[in-house]
């Protein structure tokens, strides 16, 4: 199968169009480029939106805050914005961590997370992008990310969720199977791994054999950071569920 070919500023100009509350999937191993394509997305998306970061460091979520104009916070909910800080509805949740006591930063991550889960699925109207969902569910914070795909969509809260592993970690907590039911979007880059592609049979509304192949078949292009570190970066797999005509699929450029 043949599948239509669209630069990324294409698609982000002329292609991306998302609707509130709508749930949306990057799945791909690490290194592939999926938070900087999640970011591109949500720079094109005018709704609010939380982003959760886990790693004690990581030049993507840090360079993309500053560069959207958000305000980076360590505590959920948002302190009252102070004189110099930008004007923004927008937050990347960064907490502290020790990296001393990994028990007590785990604790930390679960009670700032919860917060943020939470405030969203009760309120409503914005997306929480979720840069490594299977670190979330480490945290035991699985029932939130249901609530969210199961019953946010109706109140305009989208989960936005990254996983580098779909086939999951031995003996680690399991990201549940709504990552591939319950989005309207999903993004889908290079990947080796059978056990990984399998997963995506349960993506609804599409062959799933089409999906392993095209997955399987995807270029990887070298680019370099601006750490002069050289990254080889996935072209993307787009599924888009649920349009006027049902699931459809392109090949989106880097």
């Amino acid at each position: 199968m043949t599948l239509a070919y669209i630069d990324r500023e294409d698609f982000l100009a002329n292609y991306w169009s998302y609707e509130p509350g709508e749930h949306v999937s990057f799945i791909q191993p690490t290194g592939g480029g999926k938070t900087h394509l999640a970011f591109q997305l949500l720079q094109r998306t005018p709704i609010p939106a939380t982003a959760l970061v886990m790693k004690p460091r990581d030049p993507v979520p840090a360079s993309w805050t500053q560069r959207l104009g958000w305000r980076e916070i360590p505590h959920w909910p948002p302190p009252a914005r102070l004189p110099w800080q930008p004007k923004s509805d927008s937050y990347t949740l960064w907490p502290h961590q020790s990296l001393v006591d990994l028990e007590a930063d785990e604790n930390h991550l679960h009670d700032q997370f919860e917060r943020a889960l939470l405030d969203t699925y009760r309120k409503g109207d914005r997306i929480i992008f979720a840069d490594e969902v299977a670190g979330l569910c480490e945290l035991k914070l699985q029932r939130h990310l249901r609530a969210l795909w199961m019953r946010g969509s109706g109140m305009g809260a989208g989960l936005w969720a990254a996983t580098q592993k779909p086939s999951g970690d031995q003996g680690g907590a399991p990201v549940p199977t709504y990552l591939y039911s319950a989005p309207s979007h999903l993004f889908l880059g290079h990947d080796q791994t059978a056990a990984n592609r399998k997963r995506f049979n349960e993506i609804g509304g599409v062959d799933g054999h089409v999906v392993e192949d095209a997955v399987m078949n995807l270029r990887l292009h070298p680019v370099k950071t601006n750490a002069g570190v050289t990254k080889h970066v996935s072209e993307q797999l787009y599924i888009r569920k649920g349009g006027p005509s049902g699931a459809y699929m392109a090949v989106i450029g880097i």
